[in-house]
């Protein structure tokens, strides 16, 4: 019997699903939101390890910056992509139902992240507006979790699906399968 590694969609689900378990105790999300601060990361890292994620420290572990992500904000949503996360962000204070142009420079600045650690303080700052918007904005954490697992690898391929998904590129829909790179 071989013990196959999972892929990155399964590592990526089945983390999720464990941080979804942990949702009303109290005590272990305000670990994980300690997660994102290098300062008190240590008391995220039990958790994290827990619930089966690699621990490091913000900007560098994922499942650390997905977790304190989580934890700060656990309301989900079944967007496509992080960048219809902040499509939906940033309408919410639209009352036209267009763009603000703020928030397009926001979301440009989040396109241009190279380095994992400008990513994870651009991630954090958008899950900050998802939370104070009060109009029921979630995340996709397990795509989000997923396209970061992906990254390094494949960034460009994730930016034009998530600036598609933002800026609606004429199309009528993403395909499902957006969310992962068309490489693969």
């Amino acid at each position: 019997m071989s013990n196959s590694k999972p892929t990155p969609k399964e590592r990526a689900v089945r983390f999720v699903e464990r941080l979804r378990s942990i949702r009303q105790d109290r005590g272990k999300l305000a670990a994980l939101r300690r997660g994102a601060s290098s300062s008190t990361v240590m008391d995220a890292w039990p958790v994290v390890a827990g619930l089966g994620g690699d621990i490091g420290q913000p900007g560098e572990s994922i499942f650390v910056d997905i977790a304190a992500l989580f934890a700060s904000h656990p309301e989900e949503s079944s967007a496509r992509n992080f960048g219809e996360t902040c499509r939906a962000i940033a309408l919410a204070d639209s009352s036209d139902r267009t763009l603000p142009e703020s928030y397009e420079r926001r979301f440009r600045r989040l396109l241009a992240c190279s380095g994992a650690a400008d990513l994870a303080g651009q991630l954090r700052s958008w899950v900050r507006l998802a939370d104070n918007k009060g109009k029921g904005v979630g995340v996709n954490y397990e795509g989000l979790l997923f396209d970061l697992m992906l990254w390094n690898k494949y960034a460009d391929d994730i930016r034009v699906n998530w600036a598609r998904s933002f800026w609606q590129s004429g199309e009528t829909s993403v395909p499902e399968t957006a969310n992962q790179p068309a490489i693969l």
